[in-house]
C-alpha cells in the first residue's frame, strides 16, 4: 500500500532531528538549501515560494500547505537560495539535507514515497502553469482564489492585493483595478 503524504511527513520527523522556526504573516523569509544546508518542511500554515524577475518584483512559484517540502535541490546537489512569502503564519520544521538524504538511501520504502510526493507536486505546478499561463488578468485572479479554496486546510481569510500581485506577478494596482472592474456576466 502507498504512503500518504500525511505518512511519509510524520515518518520523517520521527526519524530526523529538525529546528522550529514561525515564518511571520505577509513577510518574506529567505533561506540558503543545498546538500550541505537544509530542506523545510512545512508543518502549519500557507506559504508560497517566489523567484526575483529582471525588474526586481517577485513572483510567486508555488503555493506550500502542510506537509510539502521546500528546497529540496539539496537531492540533486545544487545549492539555491530560496525566498518565501507567508501568506499566514506558517510553521516550518529545518532538517539538515545531509541526514535525510542518508535516511532516503537507507529505506526503500521512505525513498518510494518521496519519488511519488515529488513526481505529484511536480506534475500540479506544472498543471496549474498550464492552465492560467496565458489567461487574461481576471481569470488569472479567479485561477489563483480558486486554488486557494481548493486546498485540503483551513483557509486564510485575507488575500491581499499584494499576495495576489506576488502569486501573479503583477503589480498591486492591477489587481486592486481588476477588484474594482464590475464582474462580466457570464452567459449560461
Amino acid at each position: 500500500m502507498m504512503m500518504t503524504s500525511e505518512e511519509l511527513f510524520s515518518k520523517l520527523l520521527a526519524l530526523l532531528p529538525s529546528e522550529t522556526i514561525v515564518l511571520s504573516k505577509k513577510k518574506f523569509h529567505t533561506f540558503e538549501c543545498g546538500p550541505d544546508r537544509n530542506i523545510l518542511l512545512v508543518t502549519d500554515g500557507l506559504l508560497m515560494t517566489v523567484r526575483s524577475a529582471e525588474d526586481g518584483r517577485y513572483i510567486g512559484t508555488a503555493l506550500c500547505q502542510p506537509n510539502t517540502i521546500v528546497g529540496f535541490s539539496g537531492f540533486y546537489n545544487v545549492r539555491k537560495e530560496v525566498t518565501l512569502y507567508a501568506i499566514e503564519r506558517t510553521t516550518v520544521k529545518v532538517i539538515p539535507t545531509q541526514l535525510m538524504n542518508r535516511l532516503l538511501q537507507m529505506d526503500s520504502e521512505l525513498c518510494y514515497a518521496m519519488l511519488i510526493w515529488l513526481s505529484q507536486r511536480h506534475f500540479s505546478l506544472l498543471d496549474d502553469l498550464e492552465a492560467s499561463a496565458l489567461l487574461p488578468l481576471e481569470d488569472r485572479i479567479a485561477f489563483f482564489e480558486n486554488k486557494i479554496k481548493s486546498l485540503e486546510r483551513p483557509k486564510p481569510t485575507d488575500i491581499s492585493n499584494v499576495c495576489l500581485s506576488i502569486a501573479l506577478g503583477v503589480h498591486p494596482v492591477s489587481v486592486s483595478r481588476v477588484h474594482k472592474k464590475p464582474k462580466k456576466d457570464h452567459p449560461k
